[in-house]
């Protein structure tokens, strides 16, 4: 008797994680999550505090759709949550904090209470696995803004010097 997955769902699985991690990480998404990040950057962040940034760019929006669908996947058990855990966790914390307030108002103007639910029920599965680990729920201030400053910078080259 086995108690995991079987070998192919395993691999159907893990094909799917790299599907969605090269996906995150093309260039295409990298301009979207940095421009994210400096929108949260510019409006967000108003010395030490976080201000709620209740509009969201429409890079902020594809983000969210993009963890909406990596929700979707977990949620249906294609993608188990402790490898989504493991491979966006972070992020999902890191962007939900920062875009929650702006999909409450969407929610508001839309009349539709369930747009991005799938983010937000992924949000709470990151946080309750990261309570069981003893990992407070929810980034403090100077992380965001540490985490937001790194998305900024992603997929830029780091300058390089010549000598001639």
């Amino acid at each position: 008797m086995t108690h995991g997955p079987s070998l192919l769902q395993a691999a159907l699985e893990v094909d799917l994680l790299h599907r969605m991690l090269d996906r995150y990480n093309s260039q295409f998404f990298l301009g979207k999550r940095s421009a994210v990040a400096r929108h949260f950057l510019d409006n967000a962040f108003v010395d030490d505090d976080i201000v709620e940034v209740d509009c969201l760019n429409e890079a902020a929006l594809a983000v969210c759709t993009f963890f909406g669908t990596l929700a979707y996947y977990q949620s249906i058990g294609a993608l188990p949550a402790k490898a989504v855990g493991t491979a966006f966790g972070e992020d999902v914390r890191g962007y939900w904090s920062l875009c929650k307030p702006g999909i409450e108002k969407l929610r508001e103007e839309l009349q539709d209470p369930t747009l991005y639910e799938g983010f937000e029920q992924l949000s709470r599965l990151m946080a309750d696995m990261n309570r069981e680990r003893g990992i407070p729920p929810y980034l403090k201030p100077e992380l965001l803004r540490r985490f937001m400053e790194a998305e900024a910078g992603i997929g830029e080259e780091p300058p390089t010097t010549t000598t001639q």
